[in-house]
């Protein structure tokens, strides 16, 4: 009987782990290729905090869908901490903001595809470091395959492109940057998962007339994430990660943590 209670609990659990949703679109530095359900609004918040530099950066964003998931609309305000030089002091200011359109191009139980078209407005003091003072676009596209019930693999890949970016000085340049990410995540259960991101950035910056220099950053970004429900309609989500820098971010001994809180909530 010991033994066959046992059994009744395991079934009972795969049971409820196949019926249960999980947990989608709460990833940390990558996107996930699911826009939201129509009158879902999610509204996410990130921090991170970067080693030897002391450098921090907050992200609100809120994503809407449009009428229903084939069309989606968000926005990103970025806050940066920025350590001064020599002689300077330390400062924070909001960064230039991104306005986004996401198309669900494909959604099937294995495979889903959502590029997103972005506006880059120029709302960051170019002067102290903190935008282009230019517009930009960006592009990336996302794709999400469900692998099993446990596990699910996500990829994007992108690029960036400024037109006459300033430097401090206000020295032109045009410049442009690509990204490249991929990560797995594994469903421990339903509403808690695990999931390792590898990220990869390379952007151009102006450093003189008609002059820029290109940098690279490498990531891996091992971390928890777990829901909860609130009320019937809105699902919070926490989570953390850690920043670990490899190759030439490595070699810099950037390291960091990333904290992540998503709300969403059905409103309409």
């Amino acid at each position: 009987m010991h033994k066959l209670g046992i059994l009744n609990v395991l079934v009972l659990f795969m049971a409820s782990f196949a019926q249960a949703e999980v947990v989608k679109d709460n990833s940390f530095l990558m996107e996930e290729a699911y826009n939201q359900e129509p009158g879902v609004v999610q509204f996410i918040q990130t921090y991170q905090y970067l080693n030897p530099s002391h450098d921090w950066t907050y992200n609100f964003t809120s994503e809407i869908p449009i009428t229903d998931e084939t069309h989606q609309f968000s926005f990103v305000v970025p806050v940066m901490k920025q350590t001064g030089e020599a002689g300077e002091s330390d400062q924070t200011q909001v960064g230039d903001i991104l306005l986004n359109y996401r198309y669900q191009l494909l959604n099937t139980p294995t495979i889903a595809m959502a590029p997103r078209f972005t506006l880059i407005a120029p709302t960051g003091d170019y002067k102290k470091g903190f935008g282009t003072g230019v517009a930009g676009l960006q592009f990336n596209q996302a794709v999400s395959i469900t692998i099993n019930d446990r596990w699910t693999n996500h990829w994007n890949a992108g690029f960036t492109f400024t037109p006459d970016a300033k430097d401090v000085n206000g020295d032109t340049a045009t410049t442009f940057g690509f990204n490249f990410g991929s990560s797995v995540v594994y469903n421990y259960t339903p509403k808690t998962n695990l999931l390792c991101e590898f990220v990869f950035n390379s952007n151009e910056s102006v450093i003189g007339p008609d002059m820029k220099a290109a940098a690279s950053t490498y990531y891996v970004v091992p971390g928890i994430r777990t829901a909860f429900e609130a009320g019937e309609e809105t699902e919070i989500v926490p989570g953390i990660g850690a920043l670990l820098g490899i190759g030439p971010s490595a070699e810099e001994h950037e390291t960091g943590v990333i904290l992540y809180l998503s709300i969403e909530s059905k409103l309409w």
